[in-house]
């Protein structure tokens, strides 16, 4: 009665692991995909184990598609929209009407030598200078712009690369766990058989089961990570969330052999957002430059008008009139909001300054973390680790060392395998925050 008690108990992660594994696969295997052909989408039924993501195509992807980056393309061709505006002259005024000299309300007489027919014409022209301050200004919005659709690219191409190395990272790690997991399936088998010898106690098979549960719940666990990965990389594609991706293809591991201080370099040559500010200050600059004109220097409206009258000849009148900037405080408030707005914008050229200085310094040091942790577990952690369990293995079948030992060098190897993951994809994440903050791609 307790071997039968035994078999069911040892039998029960059985029905927890395969009913999900077996949903999943068939679940891939009907999976519908866009397959990447030559920049274009084709729908066809495939697995997904038959179609690899590529960065290659994801990039131009979410380039194309993205909406942060189409709202950045649109804003720019707006902003260069305004410059032939801000260059032209104000709308001519064209004046037609009458004039009655009678001093009459109301000419009953029929008085009609008396009615004065009036035609005008006149453009406000602004004092030398205005025109090509205000084009200024909107050309130096034009490039702030140019330089946010830049930065707004580089942004959603780090996005795009840092949730693709995390799929690729738990695509591992699924694969790992998984593997893992049979292993123990075949280290529960052996528990259970020198328990029924009398070999070793229960204690060793209850605890292949506990560590069974573990595995099983952590592949659920990851396998919903990667549905929310799956649907942040579609969000940047604009598709609907539910749209099924392949695995992400294989990848070499890229190497960074620059110094920070030419990282700098870079950074203050290319970086977009320190090159929109860059912009800004010269905008407010020609902008106040603008202001103290509007309020020192008045702009001139020259007007030519044709009068007829019946029964006299023909006259002509001209006027000039200009405008007196300097009489109500908002000119002088003007030029006031111009400097703050100038002092502002320096203040902001040299945060962005400071915090570019920053993130180049920051993404470097993790980024060498990450390559010794790579290189530490590559060439040392993870043979050692599998050299341990096969020692341990052996040693267990043996009766030379006890099942916890080898439970015990099974995680270590698990986590080591893991751990090596992590860090690859930490660095190649830490490279595309990097490429970002430096404004142009380090790597081929």
């Amino acid at each position: 009665m307790n071997g039968i008690l035994i078999i069911i108990f040892l039998l029960l992660p059985l029905l927890v692991v395969f009913p999900g594994t077996v949903t999943l696969a068939r679940e891939n295997g009907n999976s519908i995909s866009k397959k990447q052909t030559n920049g274009k989408n084709v729908i066809i039924e495939m697995n997904e184990t038959e179609a690899l993501l590529d960065l290659k195509w994801l990039i131009p992807e979410a380039i194309e598609h993205n909406p942060e980056i189409i709202a950045a393309q649109k804003r720019l061709n707006a902003a260069k929209a305004k410059i032939s505006q801000a260059k032209s002259l104000d709308d001519p005024t064209i004046r037609a009407g009458s004039y009655d000299m009678s001093n009459n309300p109301v000419n009953v007489n029929g008085q009609t030598e008396m009615l004065q027919q009036r035609y005008g014409v006149s453009q406000k022209i602004p004092f030398p200078g205005k025109l090509g301050l205000r084009g200024e200004v909107a050309t130096e919005e034009s490039k702030m712009a140019e330089k946010e659709f830049m930065s707004k690219v580089q942004e959603i191409t780090a996005l795009v690369k840092s949730a693709f190395y995390e799929l690729y990272y738990i695509n591992n790690a699924i694969k790992i766990t998984e593997e893992n997991r049979d292993l123990l399936f075949k280290f529960a088998k052996i528990a259970e058989t020198k328990y029924a010898v009398g070999k070793t106690t229960q204690r060793d098979v209850l605890a292949a089961q506990v560590e069974l549960s573990t595995l099983t719940n952590n592949i659920i666990v990851l396998n919903k990570d990667r549905e929310s990965i799956i649907a942040r990389l579609n969000i940047l594609l604009d598709r609907h969330t539910q749209t099924a991706l392949g695995k992400p293809r294989p990848f070499e591991k890229h190497t960074l052999k620059l110094t920070i201080k030419e990282l700098e370099d870079f950074a203050m040559k290319n970086r977009p957002e320190l090159k929109k500010f860059d912009h800004a200050v010269k905008r407010n600059e020609a902008n106040l430059k603008l202001s103290k004109k509007d309020y020192y220097f008045a702009d001139f409206e020259p007007m030519v008008e044709y009068m007829q009258e019946d029964g006299r000849p023909d006259t002509w009148a001209s006027s000039l009139t200009i405008n007196v900037p300097w009489l109500w405080p908002k000119n002088r408030s003007k030029v006031k909001e111009s400097k703050e707005d100038l002092s502002a914008a320096k203040s902001d050229y040299r945060f962005i300054n400071n915090k570019t200085l920053f993130e180049v310094k920051d993404f470097l040091v993790r980024l060498q973390s990450s390559e010794s942790t790579v290189n530490l577990y590559k060439t040392g952690v993870v043979p050692q680790a599998e050299q341990s369990l096969k020692s341990a293995r052996i040693g267990y079948e043996a009766d030379k060392v006890d099942f916890l030992t080898l439970i015990d060098s099974e995680r270590i190897l698990l986590n080591s395998k893991l751990l090596y993951y992590r860090a690859l994809t930490d660095f190649e994440q830490n490279l595309a925050n990097l490429e970002r903050a430096v404004g142009i791609q380090l790597t081929q």
